[in-house]
């Protein structure tokens, strides 16, 4: 492999965190919440550090660590987060499946994955539709007076009272209050459907972070001494992204590499050689953002004694 374009990929993959991080600033904007306050490092921060713990535990674990570190720090609600990090997948899956439809359509005219992006397309279609929906209805006043009105009702007739004791009714009274504030900090997230300037801009935004993504990958090829051009390391990302929703190992290992050998396999890449390129790119990657992940913690660590070094 050629080191030089390994040289060339870090600058252009940590550009990808710095869109990821304006996109999830864009979508807290409508949450009810003070983001437009929060600074560009603390978002930055979370992202890297959840992405740290992902690279080392399986199902995308860090994402949970994301949302409860950030929600801590910020003082945001944990479920308007989680919310938050749903629109995140959707966005992405949306342009992945845009890029894969055009190109196996127009480019590579490939059926297989024609019907791959099609099926693709469905299903974050139709999630970005049901969440849409949910929104609105969620926002309808009507609906919400009549669904106040019902459980009114049913507290005034006492139908759980009457069988079942007291210590029961209140555990029961607190996990509808629970049940109740979740549900409306989850909306409260999916605010962004309010206003589609913020949905176009983050949109804008996701864009760049494939472009950017699909660079890093095209450059990794190229250091093994293969050129598919921009657009086909494009198609070769967007195989693999979709493969890799498949819950795997630590950083999506297992389904990853098969995504790369399915994926490099269409360009006459040998399957020996896919592997290889899936194994030094997911560690280079890995790399990165640990170092990315461990210069926040080492910076929050540093102010934090010097604000205590102040204070006393």
């Amino acid at each position: 492999m050629n080191f030089f374009y390994a040289a060339l990929i870090i600058p252009v993959y940590y550009s990808s965190f710095l869109f990821r991080a304006l996109r999830w600033k864009t979508i807290l904007l409508q949450s009810g919440n003070s983001t437009d306050k929060i600074k560009l490092p603390s978002f930055l921060s979370s992202i890297f550090k959840g992405w740290t713990i992902s690279c080392f535990v399986p199902a995308r674990g860090g994402e949970l660590y994301r949302v409860h570190s950030f929600g801590k720090k910020e003082n945001i609600s944990r479920i308007t987060l989680l919310a938050s990090i749903v629109l995140e997948r959707i966005f992405d899956g949306f342009i992945l499946f845009l890029i894969l439809l055009l190109l196996s359509a127009f480019v590579y005219s490939s059926e297989k994955f024609f019907k791959v992006s099609v099926i693709a397309g469905i299903v974050f279609i139709s999630a970005f539709s049901c969440l849409l929906l949910i929104s609105k209805f969620y926002k309808n006043t009507f609906i919400q007076e009549k669904c106040s009105y019902l459980i009114l009702k049913i507290k005034e007739k006492n139908f759980i009272k009457n069988s079942l004791n007291k210590k029961i009714c209140e555990i029961l009274s607190k996990v509808f209050n629970k049940i109740t504030g979740a549900t409306i900090s989850f909306m409260n997230g999916l605010e962004l459907f309010n206003s589609p300037v913020l949905i176009l801009k983050v949109l804008l935004f996701t864009i760049p972070v494939w472009l950017c993504e699909g660079l890093s990958l095209f450059l990794m090829i190229k250091g093994f001494g293969y050129s598919i051009g921009f657009l086909g390391a494009l198609f070769v990302l967007s195989i693999i992204a979709f493969v890799s929703l498949i819950p795997g190992g630590p950083a999506s290992l297992g389904p990853l590499q098969w995504g790369y050998i399915i994926a490099l396999g269409f360009f006459n890449i040998s399957r020996e050689t896919a592997f290889a390129i899936s194994i030094i790119y997911q560690l280079f990657a890995t790399i990165l953002i640990s170092l990315g992940g461990l210069f926040f913690i080492t910076t929050e660590n540093l102010n934090l004694q010097k604000e205590k070094i102040l204070e006393n």
